[in-house]
């Protein structure tokens, strides 16, 4: 979710050569020729293979892996990467799919290789590249081009709120003091946010600068579409732009969100939705903290971090 400040060294990030044989006989086949030499690249959160490849005849691509001993979920993000891959039309902001693997264990995704690295999204320059990206890909997804069956942003938004309330009651000390005295609103602004969602666009929705290229010459690229789903447009510009949740120039980023579908209906009620969905995205951080995820060892202290930005973000938004 909401971007972290900097690319995070992945805690255990696994080499090629920690593949199991079969993956990478497929991997040699799937690049046209055997890999003579792999770059792992840092960030994320997944403890397994991520790593630029060169193969002998000169070829380059992205190499993603993982198995369910490395993290039970996260073979089940990169099969539904894979479909949504599979489904997206080519775009110059998106790294195709050239194949994939799956052993019902081991799910491994080979992908165009894009030059340059993550945005630094303190720079004004990186920030501006990535959201004209973003502002083209939801006039791109609007409607829901890939319209694929399982929970859209409204239900996890539903999710959310169940979460958020059962934590307040059994330890509200995971949330700041002013979100306890003020929970029995702000629970009510959480279930009326699910209704304010529509599904009419696809959206990322894990707009961070590890999920995130900047090319040479300034142009950015979205990577990463295991949590993507359906949504409303403006979403994945107001989690850009929650990187300065806590500053205030995020008023400024969000002011001019570009909307399609229901979303355009909403005028300036659009922006309680912007504020109650930063709520809502920081409260289930919040609630989910000092739950240690087996295989993403960094994802505890991540949580601590963005959901104190986030609140921050909310708290000033709302004046409370």
């Amino acid at each position: 979710m909401a971007g972290s400040v900097a690319p995070r060294a992945a805690g255990r990030r696994r080499d090629l050569h920690d593949l199991p044989a079969a993956v990478r006989a497929w991997l040699d086949d799937a690049l046209g020729s055997p890999v003579v030499s792999a770059t792992t690249r840092l960030g994320g959160f997944s403890s397994g293979v991520a790593a630029r490849v060169v193969g002998a005849d000169g070829r380059r691509a992205f190499v993603k892996a993982v198995g369910d001993d490395v993290n039970p979920d996260t073979p089940n993000l990169f099969r539904h990467e894979t479909t949504v891959l599979s489904v997206l039309p080519e775009t110059p902001y998106r790294a195709a799919l050239r194949a994939s693997y799956d052993d019902g264990s081991w799910v491994a995704l080979l992908l165009d290789d894009v030059e340059g690295g993550h945005p630094d999204l303190d720079d004004d320059r990186d920030m501006a590249a990535v959201r004209e990206v973003l502002v083209r890909q939801a006039a791109e997804l609007t409607p829901d081009p890939v319209a694929l069956p399982g929970p859209d942003l409204a239900a996890s938004a539903t999710r959310w709120h169940r979460r958020v309330a059962r934590a307040l009651e059994e330890d509200p000390s995971h949330f700041p003091a002013w979100f306890v005295s003020e929970r029995d609103a702000l629970l009510v602004r959480l279930a009326a946010l699910p209704e304010r969602l529509p599904p009419e666009s696809w959206i990322h929705l894990d707009v961070r600068d590890d999920n995130l290229l900047v090319r040479p010459d300034g142009s950015a690229v979205v990577v990463d579409w295991g949590m993507s789903r359906s949504g409303p447009s403006w979403v994945d510009q107001v989690l850009l732009a929650a990187h300065r949740v806590d500053r205030a120039d995020f008023d400024d980023l969000v002011v001019d969100l570009e909307v399609h579908g229901a979303s355009a209906a909403r005028g300036a009620a659009l922006q309680d939705d912007v504020t109650d969905l930063v709520l809502a995205l920081g409260a289930s951080l919040a609630a989910l903290r000092d739950r240690p995820v087996p295989g993403l060892p960094e994802i505890d202290e991540f949580r601590r971090r963005e959901q104190a930005r986030l609140l921050e973000g909310a708290r000033r938004r709302l004046g409370a």
